[in-house]
């Protein structure tokens, strides 16, 4: 039985590498591909092969980024969206994330506007606080 549960941590890494140019991911799980006789080295075991493609699954429905999905399991990369570059703008900077993820494990999670906007809210404090250090 799989857990369908968001992981933010997932959701950053997969911005992150979208962003840094991945063109595709490959969600068929390994046992899937051996019943099709596929080649399996480049499949992820059953549960984080599900994990990836629920994930790409909260990008794209999200509108955080956008993918072609192929019948062989590949979701091939179209991009990040505007709203997908703006959350991970806000979120790209280790301290601001730290500082995010304690908040969400302290509160027992929160939804992504929240996170966006507490994100946000943090990088409006460090832009303060470096204006007044340049003064």
């Amino acid at each position: 039985m799989s857990a369908w549960r968001r992981d933010i941590d997932e959701i950053r890494k997969l911005l992150l590498e979208i962003e840094a140019g991945r063109e595709s991911y490959c969600a068929l799980p390994r046992a899937a591909a051996e019943a099709m006789m596929l080649p399996v080295e480049d499949c992820l075991p059953d549960a984080e092969a599900r994990k990836l493609a629920y994930h790409l699954s909260l990008l794209d429905s999200a509108g955080l980024a956008r993918f072609s999905r192929l019948s062989n399991g590949n979701w091939h990369v179209r991009g990040l969206t505007w709203s997908g570059h703006e959350l991970l703008d806000n979120i790209r900077d280790g301290d601001i994330w730290n500082a995010v993820r304690e908040r969400h494990q302290q509160l027992g999670g929160f939804s992504m506007e929240i996170l966006s906007d507490l994100a946000k809210e943090l990088v409006r404090a460090k832009a303060r606080s470096l204006e007044s250090s340049d003064a």
